[in-house]
């Protein structure tokens, strides 16, 4: 019996519509669904997901600790009415749950609960199985992109031999700092630091998988970075690179995110170039530095908004909301501390860049490195 029938199977007997979620609350399977069914309901059948504070509702009531029926009452706050949850266990552990709406009118015995939670246990084994066989992908997406070499190997062969990414295949990589709603059946996940790595093979129909994936996760409210799409499971490392650094991206510069595409990164993806330090050395030039050295943020705010609107003293003096001879006496004294004549379209690219990528990496990437003893 699938998980489709023991649904089906647990709705006939209890004469109830019927969900069944894993015990990350993604929806696995449901059954017809009766008149009345609540909102929350609906919404999981939709969107594939439970909200966060519907989940913590349930699992308030030991949900995830009872080998007995839970009964949860009406909870407005969520729009969710009462409901049995019955605990999909495996071996001492919930893998999952399935909840029965029941007809107000009609009453469901004992003895149905308890055929019901032997149903659940055979939902529980499977679960846990599948579950099991995500676990050992998820090291081996994990050493794909992150391993060793014998252990890269090892995971090419493991993931080549599930059939989920052909040989030679397109494939993109994902990197999410927050929660992610399940994000499909194809796609293989791995948490990696304090990241989730997402990855995903090229879509064959209409809908964009890499798209549809990280707008449920901006949507929950993840950073999400997206690496560039590449041939094959040996590129799969570069792509996790430039996803990783979208996050960074993200976390640094508000315009950028939620979603930062590595294609849409423009001159922050020069800090991927080789190690901080000799990119730092690169944009950080002794113009460059003399001016953050003298750490006046006046200056500093005045010279990266009057470069990124392209050198408009008008829209500058506007975007700072200051008068224009206040903006002349301050480009005045940035042009005396770094010796750079901002008339110049080269030195103002000097500057521009500087600002924008050095700050970026020392704030950042430098600090990132300094914690996990990594190298960008």
């Amino acid at each position: 019996m699938n998980l489709d029938e023991v649904v089906t199977e647990v709705a006939e007997r209890l004469s109830a519509s019927v969900v069944l979620v894993d015990r990350a609350f993604s929806l696995i399977a449901y059954s017809t669904q009766l008149p009345g069914v609540d909102k929350d309901r609906v919404q999981s059948i939709l969107t594939r997901s439970c909200p966060p504070e519907a989940r913590a509702w349930y699992e308030s009531f030991g949900i995830a600790d009872t080998t007995r029926p839970v009964i949860t009452p009406e909870n407005p706050d969520i729009e969710a009415s009462s409901r049995i949850c019955l605990p999909a266990r495996y071996a001492g552990a919930a893998y999952g749950y399935l909840f029965v709406l029941a007809d107000e009118n009609s009453a469901v015995s004992d003895g149905d609960l308890t055929a019901a939670m032997s149903l659940a246990g055979q939902a529980g084994a499977q679960l846990a199985h599948t579950a099991r066989g995500r676990d050992d992908m998820a090291v081996a997406v994990a050493d794909l992109l992150e391993g060793d070499r014998k252990a890269f190997a090892r995971a090419i062969t493991r993931i080549e031999d599930s059939g989920l990414f052909p040989d030679g295949g397109a494939l993109t990589v994902l990197a999410v700092d927050g929660l992610l709603p399940a994000p499909g059946a194809r796609a293989l996940l791995a948490p990696i630091g304090s990241l989730t790595a997402v990855m995903i093979p090229a879509g064959d129909g209409a809908v964009d998988p890499v798209r549809s994936v990280a707008e449920s996760g901006a949507g929950a409210g993840a950073l999400v970075g997206v690496g560039g799409s590449y041939q094959g499971l040996r590129s799969a490392r570069r792509s996790w690179q430039q996803a990783k650094l979208g996050v960074r991206v993200a976390r640094h510069d508000e315009s950028m995110g939620p979603i930062a595409y590595w294609e849409e990164l423009g001159i922050y993806r020069l800090s991927s170039c080789g190690p901080t330090s000799v990119v730092a050395d690169a944009v950080l030039t002794p113009s460059v530095r003399a001016l953050l050295d003298h750490r006046n943020v006046d200056l500093l705010v005045t010279a990266q908004t009057y470069l990124d609107q392209a050198g408009d003293t008008g829209a500058t003096a506007g975007v700072l909301g200051i008068h224009r001879q206040t903006l002349y006496y301050r480009l005045a004294k940035i042009e005396e501390i770094t010796g750079l004549d901002l008339s110049v379209g080269a030195q103002r690219l000097e500057l521009h860049v500087g600002l924008t990528l050095g700050r970026f990496i020392f704030e950042h990437l430098g600090t990132e490195e300094g914690r996990n003893g990594e190298q960008t």
